[in-house]
C-alpha cells in the first residue's frame, strides 16, 4: 500500500484531494506530504498518546529566533525520523532567509522506501500552518 492508512481511511490527503485521483506512483510521495504536514501543524504535547507527537510551540521558536531555528531543525528531523517510516537517510538544513520575515524554511532530503530519493522545502511562518512541498524534479 503506498498510501498511508490515514489517507485510505478518510479518502483524501491532507490538502483535501482524492487518493484515488492520483496514480499508484503518485500516492507514495503525496502520502508522505500530507503526513509531514499533519505532523509539523501538530504541536507537541497535544496527541495523549503520543506525547513526543508534532513540533514544539512555534511562538517560541520565533521568539528565541534565531538561535532556537537549530533546535527546530533537530525536531523536525527527529520527528520524521519516528513519525514517517517511509522516509530513510533523512537531512535537514535551514535554507537563509531574511531574519526579520518571521518564516523559517528549511529543505529535508531523503529517500523513499522504494528507493527514490525526495526534496521537500518545509516553511514556517509566523501566525500559519506549516507547508511542505516537494521540489525539483519531484513536483
Amino acid at each position: 500500500m503506498k498510501a498511508s492508512i490515514f489517507d485510505v481511511l478518510t479518502g483524501t490527503f491532507a490538502n483535501g484531494r482524492p487518493v484515488t485521483s492520483v496514480s499508484e506512483d503518485q500516492r507514495l510521495l503525496l502520502s508522505v506530504v500530507s503526513n509531514l504536514n499533519r505532523l509539523f501543524n501538530t504541536r507537541r504535547g497535544t496527541v495523549g498518546h503520543l506525547p513526543d507527537y508534532g513540533l514544539p510551540d512555534m511562538l517560541t521558536v520565533y521568539r528565541d529566533s534565531p538561535q532556537s531555528a537549530d533546535e527546530l531543525r533537530r525536531a523536525v528531523k527527529e520527528s520524521i525520523e519516528t513519525y514517517e517510516p517511509r522516509l530513510n537517510r533523512v537531512r535537514v538544513r535551514r535554507r537563509e532567509t531574511d531574519e526579520h520575515s518571521m518564516r523559517l524554511v528549511f529543505i529535508v532530503k531523503a529517500e523513499l522506501e522504494n528507493g527514490d530519493r525526495v526534496r521537500f522545502e518545509t516553511m514556517f511562518e509566523s501566525q500559519k500552518t506549516a507547508k511542505v512541498k516537494p521540489v525539483g524534479s519531484y513536483v
